[in-house]
């Protein structure tokens, strides 16, 4: 009978950890991507220095994560996002507003996959 309550104990926490992950997932990159909506919009006006700062501030919030994401996503989507960060600021500093859309674009796709990586489905459970 104790083996049965603690792999009921062991299996409750562990979904509580993967329940866990989902919601940090989902609130990092919530707040990451209404950071580069702000630095879209100030972009769209030609307003760099208010776009160049809200970049900043979605590398930030991205970069607090880093004991977080270091340990629970995988490594390569990291470098990805961490490389699209880069490439959009060197595109903002040079104050080219064509690029800009299609550097944040990459960097949203990278966002959003590992947003869907990270919640369960029937398929990657079963």
């Amino acid at each position: 009978m104790k083996r049965e309550l603690w792999a009921l104990t062991l299996l409750v926490l562990l979904c509580a950890g993967a329940a866990l992950n989902v919601c940090t997932a989902d609130r990092l990159i919530g707040t990451v991507e209404q950071s580069l909506d702000r630095a879209e919009h100030a972009a769209a006006r030609s307003d760099f220095d208010t776009a160049l700062l809200a970049l900043n501030t979605a590398r930030d919030l991205w970069d607090g994560y880093r004991c977080y994401t270091h340990i629970f996503l995988r490594h390569p989507d990291l470098d990805a996002i961490g490389d699209a960060f880069y490439q959009a600021e060197a595109v903002l500093r040079q104050h080219d507003r064509e690029a800009f859309p299609a550097l944040l674009a990459q960097l949203r796709f990278h966002l959003d996959a590992i947003d869907r990586m990270e919640h369960p489905e029937p398929g990657s459970i079963f």
